[in-house]
């Protein structure tokens, strides 16, 4: 029996192209929309676990707290090296 599969309330990230995933892969191909999806949620929990990792890791040399976009994709912050006076 043939269903048709849409997309109706979620949670999902508002940068992720959901729309434009159910478009293409749901109408025949929900093995597909899935992994697409999976693909860009993971790709999204893992620059945001690389930020916090950088934020431990080098917290002696971040000067106070770097910014990023909702992505993780682009990150700001300032730095010092340590054993070196003045600013980087």
């Amino acid at each position: 029996e043939f269903r048709e599969f849409r997309v109706h309330r979620h949670s999902i990230p508002p940068f992720i192209p959901l729309e434009q995933l159910s478009r293409e892969f749901l109408p025949r191909d929900l093995r597909g929309f899935l992994e697409i999806l999976s693909r860009h949620l993971n790709a999204f929990v893992g620059r945001r676990r690389q930020l916090e990792q950088f934020q431990e890791r080098f917290s002696d040399c971040i000067q106070g707290i770097p910014r990023r976009n909702s992505l993780c994709n682009l990150l700001s912050f300032c730095y010092r090296i340590p054993g070196k006076s003045g600013n980087a």
